[in-house]
């Protein structure tokens, strides 16, 4: 909560062009989600890093990499067929989140499911 108010008047404060906005709220927000992950792993809320969890998370960054790879194929067939204007930053921005989203998400998946063959 204070980072954010922190955040926010910092904002104010430094800057005057429209352009860094975005990119210091962006900032920002990766900050206070790392000092998060960081907090949990801390506390004790999530398992320790052993060969299996570690293990698991390789797999999941993997499928994470080669379903990104599927996403960069499909944005650039969206561009070659016109089906929509893609900017360099819009493009960036999509594969950043996606990338960061189906890790997390296939790490849970493994962890829940258990083990890999």
């Amino acid at each position: 909560m204070a980072a954010g108010t922190l955040s926010v008047v910092l904002s104010e404060v430094l800057f005057d062009i429209d352009i860094l906005i975005p990119i210091f709220l962006i900032n920002m927000g990766l900050i206070i989600f790392i000092a998060t992950v960081f907090r949990l792993f801390r506390r004790g809320d999530l398992p320790d890093r052993d060969e299996r969890t570690k293990k698991l998370a390789a797999y999941g960054i993997t499928y994470s990499w080669l379903l990104t790879l599927v996403v960069i194929t499909v944005l650039s067939w969206i561009q070659y067929f016109g089906l929509a204007e893609l900017t360099a930053n819009g493009v960036l921005g999509i594969i950043l989140f996606f990338m960061i989203i189906s890790a997390n998400v296939f790490r849970w998946y493994f962890m829940r499911k258990g083990d890999i063959e």
